[in-house]
């Protein structure tokens, strides 16, 4: 007896006042499949939290660091990017001494060498900053006044592209 109408065909070929034998109950099979260890479920557990902290940790760096803000007295914080420079012009007196706390936001693998420049040939400056890293550069302003270019020539286009170039302006 596979089906309900099955049953009840039997039903009406049963003479009155007999009736079938209950369907047999099914009985509950034993579960065949091991169940883990308390080992290994606390080693499962304790890589998950070793990978779920490492993601925090580096993503904590690269999106909650500190970048508009400078721990280095009376530097101009310079940030450097795929978007180029940030602030695009740093203003200066002549003659001046600027420190820049000079950081890059951008992963390796986004960049020529790992690294972005800050390039002036006016200027006499050509220094590289790996990526993801700060560094404090001091640079001094020239005498006379003027617009002052610098550029990233490492990656993006170089002195090429628009969006890579700051200036320096000194005013009297």
């Amino acid at each position: 007896m596979t089906t309900r109408a099955a049953r009840r065909a039997q039903l009406r070929d049963l003479p009155p006042g007999e009736a079938l034998p209950d369907k047999p109950r099914r009985t509950s099979i034993p579960d065949a499949r091991p169940r883990p260890s308390k080992l290994r479920v606390a080693a499962f557990l304790a890589i998950a939290a070793l990978v779920i902290g490492g993601g925090v940790y580096l993503a904590g760096n690269v999106f909650m660091g500190q970048r508009d803000k400078t721990n280095v007295v009376g530097a101009l914080v310079v940030g450097i990017s795929m978007d180029g420079f940030s602030p695009n012009v740093l203003n200066a007196k002549p003659g001046a001494t600027l420190t820049l706390d000079w950081w890059n936001e951008d992963a390796p693998m986004h960049l020529t060498g790992g690294i972005h420049t800050m390039v002036s040939d006016k200027l006499n400056v050509r220094l590289e900053l790996p990526a993801q890293s700060r560094k404090t550069v001091t640079l001094t302003a020239p005498m006379a006044p003027g617009d002052y270019d610098f550029w990233c020539d490492s990656c993006c286009g170089g002195k090429d592209n628009p969006k890579m170039h700051a200036t320096l302006r000194v005013e009297a």
